[in-house]
């Protein structure tokens, strides 16, 4: 079979990750196969292939755009691929092969407020839509994802919840020399709780820091870091922070690369994840997996993926959050407990078994009656 898999987000955070790791673990596992991979013109290097049958395509072609609807199906249709896997939900309209498509969430339908665009949620509503209509099998994250998008899309049509996992790069770093680098880094001088991720008001960022004010409040100690792009939301946030009389505790590292990311978990006393809505939660696995305990919301997808490793609180309650944090902070019983239930629940999590489950999908929509096809 030839697989084609549309990677043009490959170098964007989070969804490249899983782009990337997926792909790696699919050439691993099924060398047998041939694959087509569409990368953006400036990752070509990203993915090797080597032992497996690859070839690589990176053509110019913008994403959301109507010339990747009009190009798609011809380097398709070119390439003789038997089979179409967006690792997105952005799918050509027509297309002369089987179409896989993984649906991580429906975020901006249930968040509309994280698109800030009219015309962009617009545009996201419909490529939803025809996603799940027009997709011979549909693949998600979660099993909170699966529910979400049944509701939000209208559709009663199966769709196969496969788990992705934590990428292999993710472990504990125990040097404290490159400990010391990235903390000096970013200026961290001192204990500190991390919060990863992009700004968006379903992050509940604010609602963090005012569950640190508690923290404090009950005789914490620690640097808050807040790490990743916040663009506009920064100033937004130090706002609300210096109103709680904690901004010389808060510090914003801005955008981190992923060479840093685990020296900067596991110099974390604490990972916090306040947020409200989450497809997968992929930060609280990473946590774990470089030996943080973690304290997190009970909303959405969050419990589905910390299981039992997790302290859980309301994240929409200072007080009720803040006293977690005082609490997975200091009290050494219950930090070594989920240390050691985080280690064992990020295996519950394995690329091997994500990419042997995809092909059962692949083979799935390729053996589907042809009236479900649509063509070219």
């Amino acid at each position: 079979m030839k697989i084609a898999l549309d990677l043009r987000r490959i170098g964007n955070p989070g969804i490249g990750r899983y782009m990337r790791c997926l792909t790696e673990a699919l050439l691993s596992v099924a060398p047998e196969h041939e694959y087509l991979l569409i990368l953006p013109p400036d990752r070509q290097e990203i993915l090797d292939g080597r032992g497996a049958r690859v070839e690589k395509f990176a053509p110019e072609l913008k994403y959301y755009s109507i010339r990747e609807q009009m190009e798609l199906p011809r380097i398709l249709r070119r390439h003789r691929v038997d089979l179409l896997h967006s690792p997105h939900f952005n799918l050509p309209l027509v297309c002369p092969c089987p179409r896989v498509v993984t649906i991580h969430d429906v975020i901006y339908l249930a968040c509309p407020g994280d698109l800030g665009s009219s015309l962009g949620r617009y545009y996201y509503k419909a490529m939803m839509y025809a996603a799940v209509r027009l997709a011979d099998r549909i693949i998600t994250d979660s099993n909170f994802s699966r529910d979400q998008i049944r509701r939000f899309l209208k559709t009663d049509r199966g769709v196969e919840v496969i788990y992705p996992a934590v990428d292999p790069g993710f472990q504990s770093v125990s040097d404290p020399a490159r400990l010391q680098e990235v903390q000096a880094r970013f200026g961290i001088t001192h204990d500190y709780i991390l919060y990863a991720g992009i700004f968006k008001p379903r992050k509940n960022h604010a609602g963090l820091l005012r569950a640190f004010r508690r923290f404090l409040d009950l005789g914490g100690d620690a640097t808050l870091v807040i790490a990743g792009p916040m663009k506009e939301g920064e100033e937004q946030l130090r706002s609300v922070a210096r109103g709680l009389k904690i901004d010389d505790r808060v510090v914003f590292t801005g955008f981190v690369d992923d060479s840093e990311l685990p020296a900067l978990y596991s110099g974390a006393r604490l990972y916090a994840c306040p947020s409200l809505y989450e497809g997968f939660g992929f930060t609280v696995l990473e946590a774990m997996a470089c030996g943080v305990p973690v304290v997190s919301s009970a909303e959405s997808s969050l419990p589905e993926v910390g299981g039992e490793a997790a302290l859980y609180a309301d994240a929409r309650d200072a007080n009720d959050f803040g006293e977690a944090l005082c609490r997975a902070f200091t009290d050494l019983t219950l930090r070594r407990a989920l240390v050691e239930t985080g280690y064992g629940n990020v295996r519950r999590f394995d690329w091997r078994k994500t990419a042997l489950q995809t092909l059962a999908v692949y083979q799935q929509a390729v053996s589907a009656p042809v009236e479900q096809v649509v063509c070219a």
